[in-house]
């Protein structure tokens, strides 16, 4: 099916289109959760249940939702573990997508899918980074519609960023690369969310300094979310927002909710995710956005 609106230069206009990734029971009580960069083994039929609530919330507020094809490409089986956090693997401009090259080998086929379901469904594909490069989607955010963040460290190096703006230069917008070494989380998105054009939330404690200096500066208030046991367990902070201010999160989560409503935020909804956490990421690493209005 075409998607009918993609393109993005925020993190917070109203979602119109994203991508998912709906897993294969291959996931079901593996036996060595780190081999496939898990933090433990996940129940198969307990996390098709949160996919399918997640689909359920999203087309409850007229989003388009595309599911990558998982029809296999060659024999190589290793992309099935991770795919299901679609936020990596692709990065999207107004004019259409950048596809990652994945830092860990046990991701390397992951984009070459999303491109075929980007490219079945009628949206443009601008770029693959490629050679010594290395970027993953996650790293790469929209502060404005002229200035886009890169966290260069853990997942993208310098070589990815360059690529990147290379194709961003071409749009006319500003590629900015910020410093993302955190250890709790691999990627910028886990330790910086935009939710408005002057709103940001940080993760208290892992953002890199440099980063709350250049938002300051934007003139974008920074809400600290503290590195309380719901945002390092729970994924609190792995939140997506839907439309300004507003925002889909983890459920039980109380005191991070709490935190969300004093800074303005509307939840609007709240997803038991417990088995998707297990891999590692959270709703917004599931949630490749392809396009806002």
């Amino acid at each position: 099916m075409a998607v009918t609106s993609y393109g993005l230069h925020s993190e917070y206009g109203t979602l119109a289109s994203v991508l998912l990734y709906r897993p294969g029971s291959e996931l079901h009580a593996y036996p060595d959760p780190a081999r496939i960069l898990h933090l433990r083994s996940i129940d198969y039929p307990a996390l098709m249940a949160e996919f399918d609530a997640v689909i359920a919330a999203f087309t409850s507020r007229g989003v388009t939702v595309t599911l990558v094809d998982h029809a296999p490409l060659d024999d190589d089986r290793w992309y099935r573990y991770n795919m299901m956090y679609c936020r990596d693997l692709c990065f999207m401009t107004p004019q259409g997508a950048v596809l990652a090259n994945m830092a860990h080998g046990v991701r390397r086929h992951e984009p070459l899918y999303v491109a075929r379901s980007l490219e079945t469904s009628g949206v443009p594909l601008l770029h693959t980074v490629a050679g010594s490069g290395t970027f993953e989607g996650a790293d790469a955010l929209w502060l404005r519609d002229d200035l886009v963040l890169v966290g260069v460290g853990n997942r993208t190096n310098t070589e990815g960023y360059r690529q990147i703006g290379v194709v961003l230069a071409r749009q006319g917008v500003e590629c900015r690369a910020v410093p993302s070494h955190q250890v709790t989380t691999q990627h910028l998105l886990g330790s910086l969310q935009i939710v408005d054009r002057d709103l940001v939330l940080v993760r208290d404690g892992i953002v890199d300094p440099e980063v709350i200096a250049l938002l300051e500066a934007q003139q974008v208030a920074v809400v600290r979310i503290p590195e309380n046991d719901e945002v390092r367990t729970r994924q609190a902070m792995n939140i997506v927002t839907v439309a300004p201010r507003t925002i889909f999160m983890t459920a039980g989560c109380p005191e991070t909710k709490e935190l969300y409503r004093r800074a303005g935020l509307i939840v609007a909804a709240e997803l038991e995710l417990t088995q998707l956490i297990g891999g590692a990421g959270g709703l917004a690493c599931a949630t490749g956005t392809i396009g806002r209005k």
